[in-house]
């Protein structure tokens, strides 16, 4: 396990232990298990807080369709039991070793949903070099989706009643990127461009999985559209660095202070 790891000096609890670990102590652990050279990493991250009332958006456009419908801010989205929704925790290491078992799996196209007036899924994630963007319009009026990739081809793509558009993304992106309606300001959405397929995306109860990593040392990011990077005080920039044994590894409960939502 790295250093970087052990010197965690926020709070964390193991995803099966009910005590706290103090500050300092190793808030993640890895256990063998004779699955060959891959390994799962889990983990949970935790709102330590109340959390503010999810704002109602304006919505002033296309009314007779979208005001019939309670639309709120989606930027923090915190379960009942403080569980944090829609962090992303992704692979930073270059040219990972991706598992044959993911490349034969993997699904052809990624669907993006205009549906109540808002982008569902609200994050996403996309294997460029193997999947396209799919987008669909399922309410009854007009829908637009913009977003400008780093260094690749923007997009500007109008989606008449019932239609839909395809996109294949030429680059991977370093951090998620912002998707726009144009017709409708409050809808927003993120997509996330990697080379493998390595990423996670915190569920609304705040666990993720990342399933048949290589094992060994590997380099992780983790961002939060409230953040940008989600640093804390033992992550610079939102990094961490885990050496992964073969079979189950777990980083534990990460509790996330307000304040290190503030970006």
């Amino acid at each position: 396990m790295s250093n970087k790891l052990n010197r965690r000096k926020f709070i964390s609890r193991s995803a099966a232990t009910t005590g706290v670990l103090a500050a300092g102590m190793c808030a993640a652990r890895t256990v063998k298990a004779a699955t060959g050279d891959w390994a799962d990493l889990t983990g949970r991250f935790t709102y330590n807080g109340t959390p503010p009332e999810r704002k109602k958006l304006k919505v002033d456009k296309d009314i007779e369709c979208c005001g019939k419908f309670d639309i709120r801010d989606e930027s923090l989205m915190v379960a009942e039991d403080g569980g944090l929704g829609n962090v992303y925790v992704y692979v930073r290491t270059r040219n990972v070793e991706v598992c044959p078992d993911l490349e034969a799996a993997v699904k052809e196209r990624v669907m993006l949903d205009n549906r109540d007036c808002i982008f569902i899924p609200h994050c996403m994630k996309i294997w460029y070099t193997k999947q396209e963007y799919y987008i669909v319009n399922s309410d009854p009026v007009a829908q637009n989706v913009a977003y400008s990739p780093l260094g690749d081809v923007p997009a500007n793509i109008v989606i008449p009643v019932g239609g839909e558009a395809t996109w294949k993304f030429n680059r991977k992106q370093n951090v998620p990127v912002p998707v726009k309606c144009n017709y409708h300001p409050w809808e927003s959405a993120y997509v996330l461009p990697r080379d493998n397929p390595y990423v996670a995306i915190t569920g609304t109860d705040g666990t993720f999985t990342i399933s048949k990593l290589p094992a060994g040392e590997l380099e992780f990011q983790v961002w939060h559209e409230r953040a940008g990077y989600l640093e804390t005080p033992s992550w610079t920039r939102g990094r961490f660095t885990m050496t992964l044994e073969p079979g189950e590894n777990d980083l534990g409960t990460i509790e996330i202070a307000p304040a290190w939502l503030t970006s």
